[in-house]
């Protein structure tokens, strides 16, 4: 798997960065899934190499517009790219994003070939899981914002490599219920008393990734508790330390503010995004640049990195 940013500005997009998107690549499997969409994110798809064909899942933090208004175009241009033949498309996300997909492809009078399945977390809960199969499970926790809002933890569930089956045979170890026992690593007993540990029929025992998508958020403990033991933590920067009191009245999170949570959650890489276009350059009103945005976070939590627009990271 791997990370690609399609989008990683605050509030107003600029020639360096779009509004918030995300993508998360299976190679393997050639799909992908979005977490936002914001303004333009189809336009930012364009000059990649992802196929919105190939998209199978989004997920929106809240109904804030750089989060947000990029969805029902995309929508628009899958259906048209690929008619009905387009494979259905799941969506989660808060309440309301149902009614507002609803009426604005109603108003636009946008025909949509395929189907789009609409998946409300419940306003009455502040975590849960929101998806799950057979690998992997999608958790969600309100955060803090001054519109309800969620992050999202994507997590592998515990896999291991090739069961070896003949190992299995040698040991006259009949196939059934039991095979699946040992590839999952348990320990079993046979009836005859002979006691097989799963380790010693898999080549290796691994636990899954862990990836943490926090939404636009001030402090919370919420997200320190999703991210617990994460490997990646993208958590929202929008404001610099300096500017900690200005963060607070908009709902919004300084560098000290992530890279504490990453600490706390005992993540193992950090990376910043939704950064205000006023870091771009040093000028009279702004002294502070993205290097020293970096630099802040570094002190707390040196795993840390700055997304750009179009930065690929590998899982």
């Amino acid at each position: 798997m791997k990370l690609f940013f399609l989008g990683t500005g605050s509030g107003l997009p600029s020639l360096r960065r779009n509004v918030s998107s995300i993508a998360l690549i299976f190679s393997k499997k050639n799909k992908w899934w979005l977490w936002d969409c914001g303004e333009g994110t189809q336009h930012q798809i364009l000059k990649t190499s992802l196929k919105i064909s190939r998209l199978e899942k989004v997920f929106i933090s809240h109904l804030h517009g750089d989060h947000l208004f990029g969805l029902p175009g995309l929508l628009a241009s899958r259906g048209l790219i690929c008619g009905k033949n387009q494979h259905n498309i799941q969506i989660f996300g808060p309440e309301g994003l149902d009614l507002y997909l609803k009426e604005t492809l109603k108003l636009s009078e946008t025909y949509i070939p395929y189907e789009i399945k609409v998946n409300i977390i419940p306003s009455n809960t502040s975590s849960g899981i929101i998806y799950e199969d057979e690998e992997v499970r999608v958790n969600y926790c309100e955060l803090t914002h001054n519109l309800k809002t969620y992050g999202y933890s994507f997590e592998e569930k515990k896999k291991q490599s090739h069961f070896m089956i003949e190992k299995a045979q040698k040991c006259n170890i009949k196939p059934g219920p039991v095979y699946r026992a040992l590839k999952e690593g348990k320990t079993i007993e046979l009836p005859d008393g002979r006691i097989f540990h799963g380790k010693d029929f898999v080549d290796c025992f691994k636990e899954g990734k862990k990836i943490v998508f926090g939404g636009d958020t001030a402090f919370s403990e919420n997200l320190i508790f999703l991210a617990n033991n994460a490997d990646i933590l993208i958590h929202e920067s929008t404001f610099s330390y300096q500017e900690k009191e200005n963060a607070i009245r908009n709902f919004h999170s300084t560098t000290a503010v992530a890279a504490n949570a990453a600490k706390k959650a005992g993540v193992k890489q950090l990376i910043l995004t939704h950064i205000s276009s006023r870091y771009n350059s040093k000028s009279k009103n702004n002294k502070t640049t993205e290097k020293d945005l970096l630099i802040e976070a570094r002190k707390i939590f040196p795993q840390t990195l700055l997304a750009e627009d179009f930065m690929e990271y590998s899982i």
